[in-house]
């Protein structure tokens, strides 16, 4: 690939991202699903197991912030084109939630990576896989977390 190819493909993969977590924190499901790619598998933080395609992930995150308002951020992309198809990410992540628990607002505020892999579908990149690293999270007292 050009070194122009190369350029481009990475601001793709960038506004894949931003469009993602738009989506995400504006709870547009129909966006969110339309970023991955039919074989997309989300690994699960603790170990459970792995979400397998668009619809699964999409419902399986709704379920998880609804009620829930959040804002992710994702800084700092480490984007490595593989090929004229395939790439992979890293982003720093850093995730914020505020939530009722009974009559109580509680919060919880996340650090870490992900960790993320692309293909390029039908002329479009899309998200292939995801795995969330953790670095650290903080929450209100009493807080029960709505994620993870």
């Amino acid at each position: 690939m050009l070194a122009l190819e190369i350029l481009s493909a990475i601001e793709e993969i960038k506004q894949l991202m931003a469009r993602r977590i738009r989506a995400l924190d504006e709870k547009d499901w129909e966006t969110y699903a339309a970023c991955h790619a039919d074989d997309h598998v989300s690994y699960a933080l603790k170990g459970g197991k792995p979400g397998v395609g668009p619809q699964v992930i999409t419902e399986r995150t709704r379920r998880m912030v609804e009620g829930v308002t959040t804002v992710h951020m994702a800084h700092l992309p480490d984007i490595t084109i593989l090929s004229e198809n395939e790439a992979e990410g890293r982003w720093v992540l850093e995730d914020r939630l505020w939530w009722k628990q009974g009559d109580e607002e509680h919060w919880y505020c996340g650090y870490g990576h992900y960790h993320d892999t692309y293909g390029k579908r039908g002329g479009r990149w899309l998200f292939t896989s995801r795995r969330l690293k953790r670095l650290r999270v903080e929450m209100s007292p009493g807080a029960v977390s709505p994620i993870d």
